[in-house]
């Protein structure tokens, strides 16, 4: 019986101290403490460093132009560049690597060789920006008619239209004597699209002689404004056309009117006062055109060349008209209406000199749906669009459940829209690690046999 009560203790002192030994061989297996300095690579200051576990290794240093880019390395996401990452020697000698940052193509490239042992391969991306606008190309037979882009910008044929935003445009061409030719052409990111223009002449025209009582009519032919009464207006195609006049404080008046060739059509028109009118207008107009029109603070829509822009049905009072355009200093005049009179709002816009104090942040995240604060401060979930942000340094952080945070820092520049994207990695999970027993159990264990061995003595 003691025997046997012997040998249980004495197998039992042995599972624990091999227990002991696997937690210590174990703690031996781990990569790092197994390489000495001289094996171990240190990556430059700031660079991320992945390790592989085993064999004979080689490293492929990867940096980008800029830097802060995803790194794909055959298939696994490595972190932003700079990087450092180990590969064996005796693997296949062939890597596929991506770099891809927002606003940038994405860089690609295979390398079919692996390093030597203790070798380091650099590569170097510079990305190159993906382009935001493209261009359209005009011509015209014959040339020096005039190009309108989408009711605004004009330019003379042969000319071109830069920095276009992908989509679908209006170009309008039109020049004397020759009848107006309109298309919608698609441009892309990057690209250049062509519009080629054969005007047809105008073969027979006549003229038209309005006048009103009282003057100072508008006078729209076929719904285009042509200037106040009284009024010639030449080079019209033959045929019928609407006529219509427009004076505040008075009833609108229509009439169609033929045109033939060579001569010249009349219409001469007595205006009928409303009844106790109870509003008026306000003509607007700007040098340059293309000012947006704030009434008492509301948007009414832009200046257009040649064409004052009506502000009808006009409370009489006071009220402010202001003019906006990029690149001029707003200009705010006050205006005093009068029951079925028409005020005019007359302005050269002067050049700004003081530019705009914010720009605008647009942030997204991978994945999408991630929080964003802005300085600390809570603005939303991507896709996110951040308006007068104050020019200058900021910090944007993206969170979300189950993702590490990501910072960002943005460089926003006054009157400029700055990207940001947060690329989140999910929060890594850690395996559990065995701990070596007690030091108590170890020096009981060691005890109790050396009273066995005592005892078989005696």
């Amino acid at each position: 019986m003691l025997n046997l009560m012997r040998s249980t203790v004495l197998i039992f002192c042995l599972l624990c101290i091999m227990s002991l030994g696997g937690g210590l061989a174990t703690g031996a297996e781990t990569p790092f403490e197994s390489l000495t300095p001289e094996q171990t690579p240190m990556p430059p200051e700031g660079m991320a460093y992945r390790q592989q576990i085993g064999g004979d290794v080689g490293y492929y240093s990867i940096s980008s132009v800029p830097s802060g880019a995803d790194v794909i390395f055959d298939g696994k996401f490595l972190g932003e560049t700079p990087v450092v990452t180990e590969v064996y020697v005796t693997g296949t000698p062939s890597h596929s690597i991506s770099i891809s940052k927002y606003g940038y193509n994405t860089w690609t490239m295979t390398y079919n060789q692996n390093p030597s042992p203790g070798q380091t391969i650099y590569v170097n991306a510079n990305l190159q920006p993906v382009v935001q606008t493209g261009t359209i190309q005009v011509s015209s037979s014959p040339s020096g008619a005039i190009a309108r882009l989408d009711g605004g910008l004009t330019i003379t044929t042969p000319g071109n239209f830069m920095y276009v935003t992908p989509g679908y445009h209006t170009v309008e061409i039109s020049m004397a004597g020759y009848f107006p030719y309109s298309t919608s052409v698609s441009v892309s990111a990057g690209g250049t699209s062509s519009v080629s223009a054969s005007l047809s002449p105008m073969q027979t025209t006549g003229s038209l002689r309005v006048t009103s009582s009282p003057s100072g009519a508008e006078v729209y032919v076929d719904e285009i404004y042509r200037g106040y009464t009284p009024l010639t207006v030449g080079s019209l195609s033959t045929g019928r056309h609407a006529v219509r006049l427009h004076l505040s404080g008075y009833q609108d008046y229509t009439q169609n009117v033929d045109i033939s060739t060579g001569s010249q059509s009349t219409v001469s028109v007595s205006l009928t006062p409303l009844y106790q009118p109870t509003t008026g207008d306000i003509l607007v107009s700007s040098v340059p055109d293309g000012a947006a029109i704030y009434f008492d603070g509301n948007y009414r829509g832009k200046t257009l060349h040649g064409n004052p822009f009506d502000i009808t049905g006009v409370a009489p009072g006071t009220h402010t008209v202001t003019l906006l355009k990029s690149g001029y200093q707003d200009s705010s005049t006050t205006v005093v209406v009068a029951a079925g009179q028409t005020s005019t709002v007359s302005v050269s816009l002067t050049p700004g000199s003081v530019p705009p104090a914010t720009g605008d942040i647009t942030a997204q995240s991978s994945p999408s749906g991630a929080d964003v604060y802005l300085d600390n401060v809570y603005k939303g979930f991507t896709p996110l669009s951040l308006h007068d942000v104050p020019a200058g340094s900021h910090v944007v952080t993206f969170r979300m459940p189950g993702y590490t945070d990501a910072q960002v820092s943005a460089q926003v520049a006054a009157g400029q829209t700055t990207p940001v994207m947060g690329m989140l990695s999910p929060v890594p999970t850690t395996a559990p690690t065995r701990s070596p027993l007690p030091i108590t159990i170890v020096a009981g264990a060691l005890a109790i046999i050396g009273v066995y061995f005592l005892g078989r003595k005696h």
